[in-house]
């Protein structure tokens, strides 16, 4: 495996100019979009000598980039080309139960050469992602993953809309992917399965070149396993305007540090404003060091002298206008389990097993001291009850907490609406929301390995 010198270090120089994110093009109006799933080879750096073998959607890794309008119907039809089933999840979309794309709760599983049509109708625009919901912990490490952004009628005026779809993978030293560790009992009990090499839309640190006085949406979207990337950024003028796709009163990272758990987004307005010909690098803080994964490279011709003063605050969606009432029906939410998390038994498949007995059934996570998907919900409630569900983080590790089908606002003070939030080891804390979306969700840690070890439950809306 590399060292800590080979870690994160690329391959090439980069891609020099623009995202290497392929969108879905030359779609007819009404027309729907083509998404394959299949196995193939990528290569992350020009000089990388052995292509990786990865499964991915439409060729590409991550996938194309599809952008779809709010509020309007779009068609997906999905083909499966692998050789096991899989099926597709709209991160943070709340759409009709029957699209959410969980097996064996909202629809089948789309077995090998069989295609499943999604019919998606956003309420909300924003940056958000795609991702198979089938063997998780395997087929999105091994780069089924792609993002999706729903268009606002009135976004606000930039030079480009960029994206970085950030990852982690654990490769060798021939760059080959590390598939002896996939159900390593290690990294689900531990904090999930990290890589040894982060991409940057499939590339190693790739390269961007700017201009002095250019506006800049970068839509940043962790599609890691297990991975917080904590990002540093070296522009001073930065405004963060959306957090999980929903708008927010824009404002500037403290240091220009941002952190992203597994599933969560930050949508960035960047004024450049370094000389021309400067280099600014982003960088993701792992313990003591900052390792480079991108550059900003001034071009030598200056896009404008000064810089915009036009508004960027983001329109409003729908989920924003939500007014929280007083009074919440309170559902506890302990997580215990893993590592030095001192559980000594659970409930799994309806009988109660001591930790050893668990591990063995390849279980090491508990809700409520029940173990994996349990038969009755978490809670049923009827349309339009205001929910709190009130989490205590009862073990040695962050769980990266993702409801589906709903937003919910994790800090009731910051008025931030999200669909997926971070819980550090031992924290107490709520994710308050309306429940107004029939149907069976789920809700479980997006530490992908957390999930299959057991952290995932759910709750119905009638």
């Amino acid at each position: 495996m590399p060292d800590r010198r080979d870690f994160l270090k690329a391959s090439a120089a980069g891609l020099l100019g623009a995202s290497m994110l392929r969108p879905i093009m030359g779609q007819a109006s009404g027309a729907p979009f083509k998404l394959a799933a299949s196995e193939g080879e990528v290569v992350f750096g020009g000089e990388q000598e052995n292509a990786t073998r990865v499964m991915y959607y439409n060729q590409s890794v991550p996938g194309p980039v599809i952008r779809i309008p709010q509020g309007r119907e779009s068609i997906i039809q999905f083909h499966n080309s692998l050789d096991e089933p899989s099926s597709v999840h709209w991160h943070g979309l709340r759409i009709d139960n029957a699209m959410d794309g969980v097996p064996g709760m909202t629809q089948s599983p789309v077995m090998p050469g069989e295609q499943f049509e999604y019919r998606l109708r956003p309420p909300d625009a924003g940056t958000y992602w795609y991702h198979t919901h089938m063997r998780s912990w395997a087929q999105l490490a091994l780069g089924l993953a792609g993002v999706l952004i729903v268009e606002e009628d009135n976004p606000p005026q930039v030079d480009r809309d960029l994206v970085f779809a950030i990852d982690d993978w654990r490769l060798d030293r021939k760059m080959q992917f590390d598939t002896n560790s996939l159900g390593s009992m290690h990294d689900w009990s531990h904090g999930g399965r990290l890589g040894n090499y982060i991409t940057v839309n499939g590339a190693a640190e790739p390269v961007f070149e700017v201009a002095r006085g250019e506006r800049i949406r970068l839509r940043l979207v962790n599609i890691a396993n297990a991975r917080v990337m904590h990002m540093l950024f070296n522009e001073p003028a930065i405004s963060v305007v959306a957090i999980d796709g929903q708008p927010v009163e824009p404002f500037a990272p403290e240091s220009g540090r941002i952190r992203l758990a597994p599933g969560q987004r930050a949508d960035l307005i960047i004024d450049m404003s370094a000389d021309p010909g400067s280099r600014s690098a982003i960088e993701v803080v792992i313990g003591e060091y900052a390792y480079e994964i991108a550059t900003f490279v001034y071009g030598q011709q200056a896009k404008r002298e000064q810089l915009l003063e036009t508004p960027i605050r983001l329109p409003d969606n729908p989920v924003n206008q939500t007014v929280l009432p007083s009074e919440f029906r309170h559902v506890p939410l302990r997580m215990e389990g893993g590592a030095m998390g001192g559980m000594r038994s659970a409930t799994f498949e309806g009988r109660e097993m001591d930790i050893r007995e668990l591990v063995r059934n390849g279980k090491v996570w508990a809700f409520n001291g029940i173990v994996g998907m349990p038969q009755e919900p978490l809670f049923r409630v009827e349309r339009g009850t205001a929910i709190s569900i009130d989490v205590h983080n009862d073990n040695g590790w962050p769980h990266a907490m993702h409801i589906h089908g709903h937003h919910f606002i994790h800090d009731r003070n910051s008025g931030m609406w999200r669909d997926t939030a971070l819980f550090q080891r031992g924290e107490r804390g709520s994710m308050r929301f309306i429940a107004d979306n029939p149907g069976k969700w789920l809700i479980h840690c997006h530490m992908v390995e957390h999930m299959a070890g057991g952290m995932v439950t759910w709750f119905e809306v009638s």
